[in-house]
């Protein structure tokens, strides 16, 4: 293909679905979360060969930052459902990683608006487009990338996103993209908070989903990047006079206080359900066994973890007829789900981001997170806390799965460095 950069090979992080690496990573994690990381597991740094153009409207691109998302972890510490549903839609080996940013270095013949040198933002989703399959199924024609039928099919192989899909990945110097998965990002706006495109772009869609009115009484569970993003999207773009939010450690409340929310409960399950109620003056019923609840509570919650106990406590203190948006994936477990239809409750699913309607205007997420922050609506920069060379991807690992002391918010690969 013309244009094609020379044959070479590049450093990128893998993850290689391999039963013995697994199992040693599962052994070595059980005594210390660095185990599952540690070399001789699934996850290693290799040399594999530098992309090229897929197509003539791809482009190559030279990676600047690429963040560390909490499903990568969830990959790396063996934490998913061994028949979640979503195993259809990866494979491997993985270059992990679908956070990035970076500069064009490279642009096939057929693309139109992009030009070597051009900044952009990756958005992962290798949907039809990507795909090179035409026409576009259903859902793409409604700008519903999430939802693509074709995850399997066309010119890749099977994966959904960037980082599951052999070959594409963010967690490398070089990565290759289609026309449409890019955006570029304002001169005015850095690769440090446009790295926060997709974390910020998974908020933003939830709340849409939950069209807060500014009166209503929002309670946001979990306060990791996409929980305090959501914090930043209800208080700046929605408006919302009262937010609440839940989460494990003491710095977790020290930064959501200062993005905007009223009251932060750092406490869990039972007790939480009581002091949210006793926050919010609802009448506490008290079952002979389980958890009390209340009929009365918060108007709406945003559960950024979705684990069956954070589930469980929002139906139990959100008020009757109240709607709750779950953005998180956990292994599932047994919930007491009758308030569910008792208080008749919706609860909706909310995955990642696509074309969203804001205030009158439809556009990609990226697009309006890239406006806000050129328009400075909002400052994400409290969000970004660490980087790190991808050579160190062990110490990166090691800063997220030790909150407590290191206080990370989002860690991300810095490639600005060693290029």
């Amino acid at each position: 293909m013309s244009g094609s950069p020379p044959a070479a090979t590049m450093p990128a992080l893998q993850f290689d679905f391999h039963l013995g690496k697994l199992a040693l990573a599962k052994l070595r994690g059980l005594r210390r979360p660095g185990g599952y990381w540690k070399p001789g597991g699934p996850v290693a740094l290799r040399q594999v060969p530098r992309p090229t153009l897929p197509a003539e409207d791809w482009v190559i691109v030279q990676t600047a930052y690429c963040g560390i998302c909490g499903s990568d972890m969830k990959e790396l510490t063996l934490s998913g459902a061994r028949d979640n549903p979503l195993q259809t839609l990866i494979s491997f080996p993985q270059i992990m990683g679908h956070e990035a940013v970076g500069t064009i270095e490279q642009a096939g013949g057929r693309v139109t608006r992009l030009r070597p040198g051009d900044r952009v933002a990756l958005s992962p989703w290798l949907a039809c487009a990507p795909r090179g399959i035409q026409p576009a199924c259903p859902r793409c024609q409604e700008g519903d990338y999430t939802h693509c039928h074709n995850f399997r099919r066309g010119q890749l192989p099977p994966g959904m996103h960037l980082g599951v899909t052999p070959g594409f990945g963010g967690f490398a110097p070089y990565v290759a993209a289609h026309e449409s998965q890019c955006f570029v990002i304002p001169p005015e706006v850095s690769f440090e908070a446009a790295v926060l495109a997709d974390p910020f772009s998974v908020a933003f869609h939830s709340c849409r989903l939950l069209e807060p009115e500014p009166d209503t009484l929002v309670l946001v569970y979990g306060l990791g990047v996409i929980g305090l993003a959501t914090i930043i999207c209800l208080k700046n773009l929605f408006e919302v006079k009262r937010v609440l939010a839940v989460g494990r450690y003491p710095f977790q409340k020290e930064l959501a206080r200062r993005l905007g929310a009223e009251r932060v409960f750092l406490t869990s399950g039972a007790r939480l359900v009581e002091e949210v109620a006793a926050f919010t003056g609802a009448e506490l019923y008290t079952p002979d066994r389980g958890w009390k609840w209340c009929m009365d509570g918060v108007d709406a919650v945003l559960d950024t973890i979705s684990s069956a106990a954070t589930l469980e406590a929002g139906l139990r203190f959100l008020k009757a007829q109240g709607r709750l948006v779950f953005t998180g994936v956990e292994v599932p477990r047994r919930c007491e789900n009758t308030p569910h239809y008792f208080k008749e409750l919706e609860i909706i699913g909310s995955n990642a981001f696509a074309l969203e309607t804001f205030r009158g205007r439809k556009a990609h997420a990226f697009e309006f997170f890239l406006k806000f922050l050129a328009e400075k609506k909002f400052d994400p920069s409290p969000l970004v806390t660490h980087q790190f060379p991808l050579a160190q991807y062990q110490a990166a690992f090691d800063t997220l799965a030790g909150k407590s002391g290191s206080h990370a918010v989002k860690v991300v690969f810095d490639f600005t460095r060693s290029s």
